[in-house]
C-alpha cells in the first residue's frame, strides 16, 4: 500500500506542477525588504494542489518597479534582474507537459516516485526591494556621554528618532541575500530584521562616532538638530565596513530633541554665568555701580560729607586700577606724542623759523651759545677754574695782546713788539 499511495503521489503532484504558475511579490512595500514569489491565483484557477516552492519551466514571472528579482534554482542564483517587466522562467528542474513534454514529466514523477512521492528539487522566486525604507526607529536606552566643545565639558544625552536605509543596484540586492537574509525564511521586514541587537549595538556605536566628529567640529549639544547632514554621512561612514558589506547603507537620520539632565542643565546654567562674570564689561559695570553707591553714602554721611567723599575717592583710585586691567588698551596712534614743531624761535616770540631770519620781524637768527670753560687734555669739558676738576692740571695759558696791539704767544711775559709786561 505504502508504494501504491507513494506512486500515486509521485504521479499526481507531477501533473500537479506541471502547470504553469504567474509569479508575483504580492504587496512589497516600503515596509518590506524582501519577499518571496507566490504564485498568482484566483478563484478560476484549476490548479490547486502545486507543490510550494516549484516553478515549472515556462512559467512567468513579473518583476515591478525599483525590484531586484532573483531567481534560486535548487539553492543556486540563476537570474538576477532589475528590469520591470515579465519574463518567462526556465528550467529543466521542474519540467511541465505543455513545454517540456509527457516524456520529461513522466521522468519527473518515477524521480518523485523514489522519493516517497516528494519533488526532490526547489525553485524560488525572490524579491529585493531597491526603494529607501524609512522610518527604522532607534533611541538611547542609558545616556551617551558627549564632550560639548562650548561649556568645555561631558554632558550626558538622550536622543531618539529613526533612520532610513536602502539596498541600491542589483549587487547590492545579491549581497543581502545571501549575507543577511535568512535561506527559507520567507519574508524580510524592515521590523524583523531590526529586531536584532546586533543591528542595533552596531548603529548607537555609529552614532557615538558621528557625534564625537560634531563635537571636534566645534558643535554644541543643542546644535546637534541643525546638522543632520553632516551627522547622516558621519553615521553612514561609521556603518559602512559592517551594513555596506550586508548589501545595504543609511540614506537618511532624523533626529527628535536632544534632551539632557536636570542636573546636568543647572551645571551649564553656572558655567555660562561664570563665564560671563569673566568679561571685562562686567566688571566695569559692577566697579561702576560700587561708585555710584559710595558717592550716595558720601551724600547722605550725617558726620561730614567729606569723609564720605574721601572713602569715594580711595574707592575709585582703586577702582581704576581694577578697571585699567579690564579697559581696552589704546592704539599706538592714540597714545603718540604731540609734533613738536621744527625750526627756531626768535626773540619776538615767532616759532617754526626755518631760515637765517625771522619770517615775522626780519631779525637774524641768533648764533648758536658756545659751550662754558675750557676742556683739559685729559678730556673733561667745562672746566671754569684754573684746575681741571677731573685730574687737576692747570688750566692751559691762552695766548695775549699787548696794549701795543701785538699778539704774544701763551707762556710769554714781555711783549715782543714794545717790550712791555703781560698786563700792563
Amino acid at each position: 500500500m505504502g508504494l501504491i499511495k507513494a506512486f500515486t503521489g509521485a504521479v499526481g503532484g507531477a501533473l500537479a506542477d506541471t502547470w504553469l504558475e504567474a509569479i508575483t511579490p504580492d504587496g512589497i512595500d516600503n515596509t518590506v525588504i524582501m519577499k518571496q514569489g507566490v504564485q498568482k491565483s484566483d478563484k478560476r484557477s484549476s490548479n490547486t494542489k502545486g507543490t510550494a516552492n516549484v516553478i515549472s519551466n515556462g512559467s512567468k514571472i513579473l518583476v515591478p518597479e525599483n525590484v531586484c528579482m532573483l531567481t534560486v534554482d535548487n539553492g543556486k542564483i540563476t537570474n538576477i534582474v532589475t528590469d520591470p517587466g515579465q519574463y518567462v522562467f526556465e528550467s529543466k528542474s521542474a519540467p511541465s507537459i505543455f513545454t517540456s513534454g509527457i516524456a520529461n514529466t513522466a521522468k519527473d514523477a518515477v524521480e518523485r516516485f523514489m522519493h516517497g512521492g516528494q519533488q526532490a528539487s526547489e525553485q524560488r522566486v525572490v524579491y529585493i526591494n531597491l526603494q529607501p525604507l524609512p522610518g527604522i526607529p532607534f533611541g538611547t536606552a542609558t545616556p551617551m556621554p558627549y564632550p560639548d566643545p562650548r561649556y568645555n565639558t561631558t554632558i550626558d544625552l538622550r536622543f531618539y528618532g529613526t533612520f532610513e536605509i536602502q539596498i541600491k543596484g542589483a549587487e547590492n540586492a545579491v549581497r543581502f541575500y545571501t549575507e543577511a537574509a535568512g535561506k527559507g525564511a520567507g519574508d524580510v521586514t524592515v521590523t524583523s530584521l531590526f529586531k536584532s541587537e546586533q543591528y542595533k549595538s552596531e548603529f548607537l556605536m555609529a552614532m557615538m562616532q558621528a557625534l564625537s566628529v560634531l563635537s571636534s567640529q566645534g558643535v554644541s549639544y543643542n546644535q546637534i538638530g541643525m546638522k543632520l547632514m553632516e551627522l547622516t554621512q558621519n553615521v553612514r561612514d561609521a556603518t559602512e565596513q559592517n551594513w555596506q558589506r550586508r548589501g545595504f547603507t543609511i540614506t537618511s537620520v532624523g533626529m527628535g530633541p536632544v534632551t539632557i539632565s536636570d542636573e546636568a542643565k543647572e551645571l551649564l546654567k553656572e558655567r555660562l554665568k561664570a563665564d560671563t562674570m569673566l568679561g571685562g564689561d562686567v566688571q566695569r559695570a559692577m566697579m561702576a555701580g560700587a561708585v555710584g553707591r559710595s558717592m550716595e553714602a558720601a551724600a547722605g554721611n550725617a558726620g561730614g560729607a567729606a569723609i564720605g567723599f574721601y572713602g569715594m575717592n580711595a574707592a575709585q583710585s582703586a577702582g581704576a586700577g581694577i578697571l585699567g586691567q579690564f579697559a581696552p588698551h589704546p592704539s599706538p596712534a592714540a597714545t603718540a606724542p604731540a609734533t613738536v614743531t621744527a625750526g627756531w624761535t626768535c626773540t619776538c616770540g615767532n616759532a617754526g623759523n626755518t631760515g637765517k631770519f625771522c619770517s615775522q620781524c626780519g631779525k637774524q637768527k641768533p648764533a648758536p651759545a658756545q659751550g662754558a670753560g675750557w676742556t683739559c687734555s685729559c678730556g673733561q669739558s667745562g672746566n671754569t677754574g684754573k684746575f681741571c676738576g677731573n685730574c687737576g692740571k692747570s688750566a692751559p695759558q691762552a695766548d695775549w695782546t699787548c696794549s701795543c696791539g701785538n699778539v704774544n704767544s701763551a707762556g710769554t711775559k714781555f711783549c715782543g713788539n714794545c717790550g712791555k709786561q703781560n698786563g700792563q
